[in-house]
């Protein structure tokens, strides 16, 4: 079927964008922008330091496992039947660690240093987050950011519109390394070829409800907005925006291969996705979906093998894990395997005053993802305010352990002058993660900044 759509295409494109003539004229378009900002925020915070494997995943399920030897913890993961994990995934009984060299008081308990057979799920060797501060403290941050923009766009006698665009961050530039964008338009639409495969969902989407945050974030989206696309729109794609119908725009992409090397040993390929924008006197209404089919290379890998949750031991002493890998692998908290998006979204105004609102469904074979997000946009003068609140919600293959964010966003800037802009942000943003349940819990921090725009 993919084939039969691919070749029909095709010809449509090739019917409508054949016979350039050897010469146009062609318009060069050079700006930019340089931002200069103070910010502040808390993000420095007292790690929780470590606990056993069995008070870790107790919090982040709510589950009372209440394991006294190897056989009841091993029952109660063996009975997470949607993971399919091995039946004994632990070994109370192990005579190659040494766990306690002298007692924890000097108390000659283990005077030789022999080792001491113990329960592996009841050792404190889970680590939480750690400090992104590392002891210090927060003080108000700086920074300076550049970028230009360069466009190149032209109309060929035939009607045939060709244009190019890139916007390289001088902050960053090895993240624009590959960066390209080439677009033609005709009487039968028009096509957009990109790296990094730009999805027909991305297109119809009114609205990201993104916010910038201090703290955790739920989701795959950029600092926890709406994805814009599954896993398999990478690499190089293709975005088709058919000629508009009435009030209606249409869009198909085609994302080949997710691996952009021309082998088929990559996690995805052919993905398809569809968007649609209707707009009218009152409303704006967008629209997307988007389905992606794993390859061997993308597929989850759900089950514990056994002993798989035994912990090992460097020179003497239990080496620390991840609550978040140890919670994520347990309960099924990655995002993976055959995936699909779903968007909907709807913008109107009501006088001075625009509201968006917007839910999208990432669903795969193993974490699905939930958010929704509303925003208000209004000018008070010369002022422009701006308010949006999003909630995030991932729910684990077992799905009585989720992962939750909240962020509240508010927004205010005025021109200073042609080209000039002064903005103020202000955001809070709580996240509730499963796997720190047994360490910190709940986390809410805030951020706030001020920047000085000057384009070109």
């Amino acid at each position: 079927m993919n084939k039969i759509l691919l070749s029909t295409a095709s010809a449509v494109l090739i019917l409508g964008f054949s016979s350039m003539p050897s010469s146009a004229n062609i318009e060069l378009s050079l700006g930019g922008e340089a931002k200069l900002t103070a910010s502040n925020d808390d993000r420095c915070f007292t790690s929780a330091g470590t606990d056993d494997l069995e008070a870790v995943l107790e919090a982040a399920s709510g589950d009372a496992i209440d394991a006294t030897d190897e056989g009841t913890f091993n029952a109660y993961i063996a009975g997470l039947t949607v993971m399919g994990h091995n039946a004994a995934v632990v070994t109370d009984n192990d005579n190659d660690n040494v766990v306690d060299f002298d007692g924890p008081n000097n108390d000659g308990q283990n005077p030789d240093n022999t080792p001491v057979p113990n329960l592996k799920y009841h050792e404190s060797t889970i680590g939480f987050e750690d400090d992104p501060c590392a002891g210090a403290n927060e003080a108000l941050k700086w920074g300076f950011g550049k970028e230009i923009t360069i466009g190149a766009s032209g109309t060929l006698a035939n009607g045939l519109e060709v244009s190019f665009s890139d916007k390289i961050d001088l902050t960053d530039v090895d993240k624009e390394e590959g960066s390209f964008e080439l677009v033609l338009g005709s009487a039968v639409g028009t096509l957009t070829f990109k790296d990094g495969a730009p999805s027909a969902v991305d297109a119809a989407i009114l609205n990201k409800f993104d916010v910038d945050i201090t703290g955790n974030k739920v989701g795959p989206g950029v600092r926890g907005r709406l994805p814009t696309e599954t896993s398999g729109s990478a690499g190089m794609g293709i975005l088709w925006q058919a000629p508009s119908v009435g009030d209606l725009d249409l869009y198909v992409s085609w994302a080949p291969n997710s691996g952009n090397a021309g082998l088929d040993n990559a996690a995805f390929e052919n993905t398809f996705a569809i968007g649609a924008v209707m707009n009218t006197s009152a409303l704006t209404i967008g629209a997307g979906y988007e389905a992606a089919s794993a390859n061997a290379a993308g597929d989850c890998s759900l089950g514990i093998a056994a002993n798989g949750l035994n912990h090992t031991v460097t020179s003497g002493a239990i080496v620390e894990r991840s609550a978040q890998s140890i919670v994520s692998t347990v309960y099924g908290g990655s995002e993976c395997g055959d995936e699909t998006l779903a968007y909907i979204g709807a913008t109107f105004s009501a006088g001075d005053i625009t509201f968006n609102a917007g839910y999208s469904n990432l669903d795969t074979d193993g974490a699905d993802t939930t958010i929704y997000g509303v925003a208000m946009d209004t000018t008070v003068g010369e002022y422009d305010l701006g308010l949006t609140y999003r909630q995030n919600e991932k729910t684990y293959v077992y799905d009585k352990v989720k992962d939750e964010q909240s962020v509240l966003g508010v927004s205010l800037g005025t021109s200073l002058g042609d080209g000039v802009d002064l903005g103020l942000q202000f955001s809070t943003n709580e996240a509730d993660l499963a796997a720190e349940a047994a360490g910190n819990g709940k986390t809410n921090n805030y951020f706030a900044e001020a920047s000085l725009t000057v384009g070109f």
